[in-house]
């Protein structure tokens, strides 16, 4: 008895080992799953330009009040038209869905396209966190966006004001909480 318990234990703390070695010998061609995230990693990432705009309703938009949160980003270079509207709803319903980190994650909406009052109202009504930075000073903005030339895109801007995740139009918005919540859990600040 005592001679099955000694080898038991000897094989719980070798077999490990064993399967380690064989895992990243040449005999077995195994390699570890992809990574997780669900959106993709703009390399190498992209600081936003160093200035302020204002947008078509005179607003001033100025980098440092981007600065500091994270910044669920709808960019778009037609006007915003309802699927546009559809698209903040979700970047809204994402930025709820982060519970206690709700107050570390901004939104905001580039348009190239002037925004009426009307729908700025509309805007602004599903949330007050939105920030619009529309007219010329969108379009010039959009030009720093990797990727932007085709459909609306969305993008996380990082604390430090670096575009560094992008998702295409079609991309689900489950995705972009996951790797949202994944990022502000990993990087928790005091």
């Amino acid at each position: 008895m005592n001679r099955k318990i000694i080898l038991l234990v000897f094989g719980m703390f070798t077999l490990p080992v064993v399967i380690a070695v064989l895992l990243n010998s040449r005999w077995v061609d195994w390699e570890p799953g992809g990574t997780r995230n669900h959106g993709e990693f703009v390399d190498p990432v992209v600081p936003l330009p160093e200035n302020d705009w204002t947008s078509s309703d005179g607003t001033v938009v100025a980098r440092d009040d981007l600065l500091d949160l994270w910044q669920l980003t709808h960019v778009r270079r037609s006007a915003c038209d309802q699927a546009c509207m559809e698209d903040l709803y979700w970047l809204r319903q994402t930025r709820m869905a982060q519970d206690r980190h709700v107050p570390e994650v901004g939104l905001l909406l580039i348009s190239a396209e002037p925004i009426d009052e009307v729908r700025r109202a509309e805007i602004l009504a599903l949330s007050e966190q939105f920030r619009i930075i529309d007219g010329a000073a969108g379009a010039e903005l959009i030009e720093a966006f990797p990727g932007s030339e085709s459909a609306p895109l969305r993008y996380i801007i990082d604390p430090m004001g670096n575009i560094m995740m992008r998702y295409p139009g079609e991309a689900d918005p489950n995705g972009i909480r996951r790797d949202l919540h994944r990022l502000l859990t990993w990087t928790q600040r005091d």
